[in-house]
């Protein structure tokens, strides 16, 4: 897929419906990848047996009847399904907005239920969660069709307010996760360097594969900023009044370690980190981070 064929994301911050920007960024991935190699149902070669009449011709392992003369087919055994539970930050620091792009939030709902229909189509289980400083919303693991309409209308009527404490909501989790699940947590990952520390823990500790999907602004980033500004931090309300020039250097330097000790945490306990700019397409985030999957699964 050409990049110009991506959803422009000027539009995608146009679209109010939220069902209808999900479902154009997931066939959108689904057409540009062709397939995920990662999500549930995967066929696994068990065993050959040998050929007879009505099986399809695909199936001939050409390779063995070039050794044996014999005609043998290719037997599959499907994989179980997946139960993935989604984890989405709904703190304060999600409503910032962005002059390049979506704001966190808008981006972190479309990527949140565009993996959701991924894992849908592919018959998985997906559940839902959505966190501040405590639970918001919660839907237990479901492979029922409705469950994409469901996460739909759960996040049309949230706004991120207050603070964050993953922890907290960690612990109302765990004990609905029955079996071993994938829990991709969606987050600025601001205000949380112990909170988040620990969370993986537990969830390693319970043998579930984790998926942090961290998501910032292009001004976060870049910080483009160059006169007097006031920065107010919207979780706690702090407010202070710098001059941006003089402290972009050491903004850069402190943000260049915070996100290397957070990829450290992340390889140290086996944990599957991205990094999303909200002004990247969505689409191609999720081809390259399917891709990424695929080569390491």
């Amino acid at each position: 897929m050409k990049s110009d064929e991506f959803v422009d994301l000027s539009l995608l911050a146009h679209v109010k419906n939220l069902y209808l920007a999900a479902r154009t960024v997931a066939e959108g991935a689904i057409g540009g990848f062709h397939k995920s190699p990662y999500l549930g149902h995967n066929a696994e070669f068990s065993h050959h047996r040998e050929y007879m009449p009505g099986d399809e011709l695909k199936h001939i392992d050409w390779k063995r009847y070039a050794k044996s003369g014999k005609y043998y087919v290719k037997q599959y055994e499907e994989s179980s399904s997946l139960n993935a539970m989604i984890l989405l930050d709904q703190s304060a620091s999600m409503s910032i907005k962005s002059k390049k792009g979506l704001n966190k939030d808008q981006y972190a709902k479309i990527l949140t239920s565009s993996l959701a229909y991924l894992l849908l189509e592919q018959h998985d289980g997906v559940g839902f969660m959505s966190f501040a400083e405590g639970v918001n919303s919660f839907l237990p693991i479901s492979s029922k069709k409705t469950r994409f309409a469901e996460l739909i209308s759960v996040l049309e009527s949230e706004l991120p307010k207050g603070s964050t404490s993953l922890v907290k909501a960690m612990d109302q989790l765990l004990p609905s996760l029955k079996k071993r699940s994938l829990v991709v947590i969606v987050s600025d990952f601001l205000h949380m360097d112990e909170d988040l520390l620990q969370t993986i823990k537990m969830l390693r500790y319970f043998k579930h594969e984790v998926i942090a999907f961290h998501l910032l602004s292009n001004e976060e980033l870049d910080f483009p900023y160059k006169d007097y500004a006031l920065f107010e931090d919207p979780e706690t309300n702090f407010s202070m009044g710098v001059d941006a020039s003089a402290v972009k250097k050491q903004y850069k330097k402190n943000l260049d370690e915070y996100l290397k000790e957070v990829k450290s945490s992340m390889h140290k306990y086996n944990v599957d980190y991205q990094l999303f700019q909200t002004d990247q397409n969505i689409e191609k985030a999720l081809i390259h981070y399917l891709y990424k999957r695929g080569r390491h699964s």
